[in-house]
C-alpha cells in the first residue's frame, strides 16, 4: 500500500485519507491503486491536499469515471473552495459529489 493513501473501512465505506499536499500524476495514479478494493461508497479526503496539478485532475476523473460506471458511489471531502471550483469546472464534482465529515458520520454507525 502506498504511503500517500491511508485506507479506513467501515461497512460498505471507504475512506481514503491523500497524505500527500500535491495530487500530480504519480499521486493520483497511488489514489487509483488504492481504490481498487473499492466499496460502494468510496470517499476520497483531500484534506492534506494543497496543489492538484492538470495531470492529477486527468488522472483523477478517468478514475471517478470508471468507479461510476462499476456502480460505485464516490464523495469528495475536504476539498478546499478552490478545489471545488476546479472539480465543477471539470464536471468532476458530477462524479464525485462533496460530502461533509459530519454526513460521513451516519454512515460510520451503519
Amino acid at each position: 500500500m502506498s504511503d500517500m493513501v491511508n485506507r479506513e473501512k467501515f461497512g460498505d465505506v471507504v475512506v481514503l485519507h491523500i497524505r500527500t499536499n500535491s495530487v500530480d500524476a504519480v499521486s493520483a495514479a497511488a489514489i487509483e491503486a488504492a481504490c481498487n478494493e473499492m466499496q460502494p461508497i468510496t470517499v476520497l479526503n483531500f484534506a492534506e491536499v494543497s496543489f492538484i496539478n492538470s495531470a492529477g485532475i486527468s488522472v483523477l476523473l478517468k478514475f471517478v469515471v470508471k468507479a461510476r460506471k462499476a456502480g460505485y458511489k464516490l464523495f469528495a471531502m475536504n476539498l478546499s473552495p478552490h478545489h471545488q471550483k476546479i472539480f465543477k469546472m471539470v464536471e468532476m464534482s458530477r462524479f464525485m459529489p462533496t460530502i461533509e465529515e459530519r454526513d460521513l458520520s451516519s454512515y460510520r454507525q451503519s
